[in-house]
């Protein structure tokens, strides 16, 4: 028996941690999909900025599609539990938690990389039908479910009117995304730009004007 072989179960020294190569690859993935594009992206790009062979990124990612969908669970489904734990606040109103999932989801939506996703989603993915369906399942239905239980439960306590197909619902959530990435991309050029500040105070101001319960006299 070779004195110098360490046991089956140990683990090699050099060896990392799956988690910690997966998660080094998404943010690569984030920066390269963001500068080049998801269609013109290649694996080998990925792993060229992750400082990685392109034979790593298969061991975790068996393609560029399977890439894509790790990197919107990691930094968009991570924020979800969160938003399920908001609508569970028993003690405040639902004005109150409709206010906090704006303000929320728009620090978020702000950050630079949730921009770089948001221009993929928005400029590519509908020619990809597969990553479509996958991003409406993940992000945009679980988003939904969460305003709609917000909205719903202000609906039932009279703080909300109801507002016909869902449109209030919707449009709360493109109201955020929209906002952001106009802040980030053309903000800095425009010369009546608001602050973040101002565009959240709007978003509240117009949702809770269009939306509240309209008080008999």
């Amino acid at each position: 028996m070779d004195a110098e072989r360490e046991p089956d179960h140990v683990t090699p020294r050099w060896q990392r941690r799956p988690e910690a190569r997966a998660e080094e690859l998404v943010d690569a993935a984030v920066e390269v999909f963001g500068e080049v594009g998801f269609a013109k992206a290649k694996l080998e790009d990925v792993a060229r900025r992750a400082g990685v062979s392109k034979g790593t990124v298969y061991l975790y990612f068996a393609s560029k599609e399977a890439l894509f969908q790790e990197m919107v669970r990691q930094k968009i489904g991570q924020h979800f539990p969160e938003g399920d734990a908001l609508v569970a606040d028993r003690n405040a109103t639902s004005r109150e938690l409709l206010a906090r999932f704006i303000h929320r989801w728009w620090d978020i939506a702000r950050c630079a990389s949730m921009s770089r996703i948001s221009r993929i989603i928005h400029s590519e993915i509908g020619n990809f039908p597969e990553l479509a369906r996958f991003f409406v399942s993940e992000v945009i239905l679980r988003n939904r479910r969460t305003i709609r239980a917000i909205y719903e439960a202000g609906v039932a306590r009279g703080e909300f009117r109801t507002v016909p197909n869902d449109t209030a619902i919707r449009s709360i959530a493109s109201l955020i995304v929209h906002g952001a990435m106009y802040q980030r991309f053309f903000g800095p050029h425009d010369p009546e730009a608001l602050t973040d500040d101002q565009v959240v105070e709007g978003i509240l101001d117009l949702v809770f004007n269009g939306i509240a319960a309209v008080r008999q006299p």
